[in-house]
């Protein structure tokens, strides 16, 4: 286990029991049995290092997260299927504390009330959402909490999210998500201090994305606001006319201490913002981002890039940043924190800065 992760860790167990209890499955006591990235792909054939169309032909192959690794597990239930469950129109309200619902196929949206509730091996589709800003496969509401393990979730192109978070806790792992404008949204709510909070988003596959509901602008994971979390080792397949795969600012409040370690991330216009514009972004004529909220403790560890779409990762590049933004340049309050984060097809290290592509500098 990193250093890093080790920060995180004890961040979140001073955070809230629900996410001492996370932490106590998601880490074990000794720092040896966690593996490092390199480690657990270290076998893996050549071409999984060197990028490309084959990496993204080969994902599970190479270690990484794609359609055969995430979503049920269908030889974990009764029969090799899935129970059907919902009408489709109707929201499923799981109001039970600690509800178990596995093996399900559920005919959405699903809104989660309870805490300690688990969703595993099961499917969550929405064909008939409304698409406004806030709509989602899987909502988990104020005082909510949820464990959402190897599910696929089709947000039918007519949701914003696949999970939208304003709950105490969620931990959501080995995820296939698509058809949907936003991933993941951790929300905060009128309690910063704990809505949208306390997040680990690991091992999913987010693709497929739509800009036909919300606003349009599609990203991976994003918040406006929210603290404690960890995003380590996905898959985010955006194309060049999304967003970003990783978005972190702060219209609603701070955000502060969240990892994002070991993911493969292609696409996106810029991949990747970690941005204070609250309550401005410092652009020429605009009012400055001092004295507002505050995007801090933001880690970038370890994570691959692809130039499968674009020789700038994303459209533009794989940061966003604008110098001439004064005094944070488009970036976090604290500065960037980012260690041994690469693109794979060329190796260059991306710590300090944007990519090169045909020798110039991305962005």
């Amino acid at each position: 286990m990193t250093s890093k992760v080790r920060r995180l860790t004890t961040a979140l167990l001073l955070a809230t029991p629900a996410a001492a209890a996370v932490l106590a499955g998601l880490y074990p006591a000794s720092a040896s049995a966690a593996p490092t990235a390199r480690s657990r792909r270290a076998a893996v054939p050549v071409y999984c290092h060197s990028g490309g169309i084959k990496l993204w032909e080969n994902l599970a192959t190479c270690g990484w997260p794609n359609s055969a690794n995430t979503g049920p597990q269908l030889a974990k239930c009764p029969g090799g299927k899935l129970a059907q469950r919902g009408n489709g129109t109707t929201p499923i309200v799981l109001s039970t504390a600690h509800q178990v619902i596995s093996c399900a196929d559920l005919r959405g949206p699903v809104e989660i009330t309870a805490a300690g509730v688990t969703i595993r091996d099961s499917m969550v589709t929405v064909t008939n959402g409304s698409g406004v800003s806030g709509s989602a496969a899987v909502t988990i509401e104020i005082g909510g909490s949820a464990t959402i393990n190897h599910v696929a979730i089709d947000g039918g192109s007519t949701v914003h999210a696949c999970i939208w978070h304003e709950g105490t806790q969620m931990q959501a792992t080995a995820v296939n998500c698509f058809a949907v404008n936003d991933a993941i949204f951790a929300w905060a709510t009128t309690n910063p201090s704990t809505g949208g909070n306390n997040y680990t988003i690991k091992d999913s596959y987010f693709h497929d994305f739509t800009q036909a509901t919300s606003n349009g602008h599609d990203d991976g994971f994003q918040t406006e606001g929210s603290s404690h979390g960890l995003i380590t080792h996905n898959t985010f397949r955006m194309t060049l006319n999304s967003t970003s795969a990783i978005s972190v600012w702060n219209s609603r409040t701070d955000s502060n201490d969240i990892t994002v370690s070991d993911n493969l991330i292609a696409g996106g216009g810029f991949s990747v913002y970690a941005e204070d514009y609250n309550p401005g972004d410092g652009a020429p004529g605009h009012p400055s981002p001092v004295g507002g909220f505050s995007v801090t403790n933001i880690q970038f560890d370890d994570n691959s890039f692809s130039t499968i779409l674009s020789g700038c990762v994303g459209k533009y590049g794989v940061w966003f940043t604008r110098p001439s933004w004064e005094p944070y340049h488009g970036g976090p309050t604290d500065g960037w924190h980012r260690i041994g984060n690469v693109v794979l097809e060329t190796g260059e290290n991306v710590d300090n800065g944007n990519p090169h592509n045909n020798g110039k500098v991305c962005g």
